[in-house]
């Protein structure tokens, strides 16, 4: 008798937190996910998306890391975020739990650098290479009047 609505219950909470980027609908979104894989380093170090794609940090290791943007960038440049806001207010530095992500959607073209700590409780300790995302405008997307 509880066991279907056990499956139920399950089934909505995995496709809840499968989700991605929580926003409501915005046209601007193209509906495709890039991935920064994070073990002892972060592959790819670069990638090239388009504006509207969700990109993606997967922490892949067993322990939480700590993820720091290095450029400021305006609440304008987000079309979405999944771990990225704390009241409201979009972080620079956030951390991703063991075999989590956090992820980022923009709004327009940027170029954007990054860090990774290994250690998400020592910011001193091993830290990946800089990785790089550069934004490029959608083709045909024809900018706001």
């Amino acid at each position: 008798m509880f066991r279907p609505l056990l499956l139920l219950v399950y089934s909505l909470l995995v496709l809840g937190f499968d989700a991605g980027c929580s926003s409501k609908p915005d046209p601007r979104l193209t509906g495709s996910i890039r991935y920064f894989n994070i073990r002892t380093d972060v592959a790819p170090r670069q990638l090239i998306v388009q504006v509207g794609d969700e990109v993606r940090w997967q922490n892949l290791n067993q322990h939480p890391v700590r993820l720091r943007m290095l450029e400021e960038q305006g609440p304008d440049l987000f079309v979405c975020d999944k771990g990225f806001s704390q009241l409201g207010v979009v972080q620079d530095t956030v951390t991703i739990a063991p075999l989590q992500y956090v992820s980022l959607c923009f709004s327009k073209a940027a170029t954007l650098r990054f860090n990774v700590w290994l250690d998400a409780n020592d910011p001193q300790g091993a830290m990946t290479p800089t990785g790089t995302i550069r934004v490029e405008k959608t083709p045909g997307l024809k900018r706001p009047s």
